[in-house]
C-alpha cells in the first residue's frame, strides 16, 4: 500500500494531514464521459478541495448520443465543455477545459498542471501540511497518445498517472452501411465474442522512484508500436469508421476507475496497480504491485 500522507525520499521525510487532488483527464468519450459524471459526484460529496481539468477537442456528434451522456441540442459543442459546465453546475465544482486541440506531445501534457489551472480557492481554508498529488487519467483508445501520457508520466516530478483501455468489437469493414441480419455468421461470432474485456493500470511516481509502473511497462508492447498515428491526423472517415464498443464496458471501465480515485480521495492511499475485467462473464479482478 502507497500511503499518500507519507512523503520519504532522500531529502524529505514528511507527514501530512491531507491532500489535494490536481486531475487531468484525458477524454471524454464513452469511458471518459461516465469518469466525469462519477467523479464529480464522488468530489462533490465529500466536499474535497480540488483542481479538476478536462482535456478533449471532440465535438459531439449525432453517433454519440445512444453511448455517451449527451442530448440532441448539445450536438456540435465540445463534449469536454459540456461535461463541465454540467456537473460542475450539479456538484458545486469548479472544473476548468483544455479544449482547444489534441494534446500530442509531452509538454503538452505537463502543461496542464500549471497554476494556470490550479484552483487554490477551492474550499481548503489552510494548505499547510496538505500534499499536493498530480493525478493524470487517460481515457484515450490510440497508442500514440498512451505513449506520450507515459513519457509525461516520467517527466514530472510527481504523478499517479490512472490509464483505462477496453478491446474494441470486431464488427464488418462496412458495419455502419450493412444491417446486422446481412452479417455473415462468422462475422456474427466475432461480433459476440468480442469487445468485453479491459483493464486499468495505476502507475505511481514519486521524485525519482517509479512506486509502480505506468500501463506502458505493464503492457510493453505498446511502447514498441513505432507506426503511430497522431489523433489530428486521423481523417474524419477513418474516425467515423472506427470500431465501436460496448456501452457495457465502458462503464465497467468507469466504475474500476473510480474504485482507485475513492481510495485516493478517502483513504489517501492506493492498495492496488492493475484492475482487468471481462463485462460479459461479469468478473472483475484486481492485482497488487509486488516489488
Amino acid at each position: 500500500m502507497y500511503n499518500l500522507l507519507l512523503n520519504k525520499t532522500d531529502y524529505i521525510n514528511k507527514e501530512y494531514k491531507s491532500i489535494y487532488p490536481y486531475i487531468v483527464q484525458i477524454g471524454t468519450g464513452g469511458t471518459g464521459g461516465y469518469i466525469v459524471q462519477h467523479l464529480s459526484q464522488m468530489l462533490g460529496t465529500l466536499n474535497c478541495p480540488h483542481s479538476y481539468v478536462l482535456v478533449d477537442p471532440d465535438v459531439i456528434e449525432n453517433k454519440n448520443l445512444k453511448n455517451q451522456l449527451f442530448l440532441e441540442e448539445e450536438i456540435g459543442e465540445k463534449k469536454a465543455e459540456v461535461l463541465a459546465d454540467r456537473y460542475a453546475a450539479a456538484y458545486n465544482l469548479n472544473i476548468s477545459t483544455y479544449t482547444e486541440k489534441y494534446v500530442e506531445t509531452v509538454s503538452e501534457i505537463t502543461s496542464l498542471f500549471s497554476n494556470e489551472y490550479l484552483d487554490i480557492s477551492n474550499g481548503q481554508s489552510s494548505y499547510y501540511n496538505v500534499r499536493l498529488v498530480p493525478i493524470l487519467i487517460g481515457c484515450v483508445d490510440n497508442v500514440f497518445t498512451r505513449q506520450q501520457l507515459h513519457k509525461a508520466f516520467l517527466k514530472l516530478p510527481n504523478c499517479i498517472y490512472i490509464d483505462s483501455g477496453n478491446e474494441s468489437v470486431t464488427v464488418p469493414q462496412d458495419w455502419q452501411n450493412r444491417p446486422v441480419n446481412e452479417w455473415s455468421s462468422e462475422e456474427l461470432i466475432a461480433y459476440r465474442e468480442s469487445g468485453w474485456t479491459g483493464q486499468i493500470v495505476c502507475g505511481i511516481k514519486m521524485g525519482k522512484d517509479i512506486i509502480q509502473p505506468s500501463v506502458c511497462e505493464v503492457y510493453p508492447d505498446i511502447l514498441a508500436v513505432t507506426d503511430t498515428i497522431k489523433p489530428s491526423e486521423v481523417s474524419c472517415s477513418d474516425l467515423t469508421a472506427s470500431d465501436p464498443q460496448r456501452l457495457i464496458v465502458n462503464k465497467m471501465a468507469a466504475h474500476a476507475v473510480m474504485m482507485y480515485m475513492s481510495e485516493i480521495l478517502e483513504d489517501k492511499c492506493i492498495e492496488n496497480h492493475k484492475t482487468v475485467f471481462h463485462a460479459k462473464k461479469g468478473y472483475m479482478r484486481t492485482a497488487t504491485f509486488f516489488c
